[in-house]
């Protein structure tokens, strides 16, 4: 448990040295995935109005969330690096290779990617050649992100069969100026209920 405390430690605290000097409100809790997560909403020159992004590093993957508010439609990318140099192997038992949801304040799914989605029954896996990337995009439509926007607050996406969860979250469109981008660091042990829910 220490070791993977420490490793957790030391992700969230590379990724702060990396950001820079700036003073940054840093919350941490037990929850749904490890990651940093950088609303850029505010004034920077790398600011996107409506986008969010989180991003962590565990054994020899790099994953990546982006989610954008784009003229009312959501838009979800999850990318999944592989930065080793052997292939890297994930054994899924199902077709389901990855999946994406969207939770409110009390952690019930609201959205989810793969519900009403029919998937093969047979073992499968996904390789990703090393230093190579895969990327999985999902879309909620204008009318279907409009029916839970208000109650949405975090977005997560995984690779199936993993203990990997990435979270972060949804996007606002501010017009405040000169607000300063917030970076939120989760500890994640293990799936929330939702994973697993239908």
């Amino acid at each position: 448990m220490r070791k993977h405390f420490a490793k957790i430690f030391t992700v969230s605290t590379i990724a702060l040295c990396l950001m820079g000097t700036s003073t940054i409100p840093v919350s941490a809790g037990i929850g749904t995935g490890i990651g940093i997560s950088i609303p850029t909403s505010g004034s920077s020159k790398s600011a996107s109005p409506g986008k969010t992004y989180a991003a962590f590093r565990a054994d020899k993957l790099t994953e990546e969330l982006t989610v954008e508010d784009r003229h009312g439609r959501l838009l979800l990318e999850f990318k999944v690096t592989n930065v080793g140099d052997a292939p890297y192997t994930v054994s899924h038992r199902n077709g389901q290779v990855y999946d994406f949801a969207i939770l409110d304040k009390n952690g019930k799914a609201l959205y989810r990617y793969s519900n009403g989605m029919a998937f093969t029954q047979a073992l499968t896996s996904t390789t990703i050649a090393p230093h190579q990337s895969v990327v999985y995009q999902a879309e909620l439509d204008r009318k279907a992100y409009r029916k839970l926007k208000d109650d949405a607050v975090l977005v997560t996406a995984w690779l199936t069969d993993t203990p990997y969860v990435l979270s972060t979250n949804l996007p606002t469109r501010s017009t405040a100026g000169s607000s300063p981008a917030t970076i939120h660091g989760g500890i994640i042990l293990g799936n929330g209920h939702w994973a697993y829910d239908d």
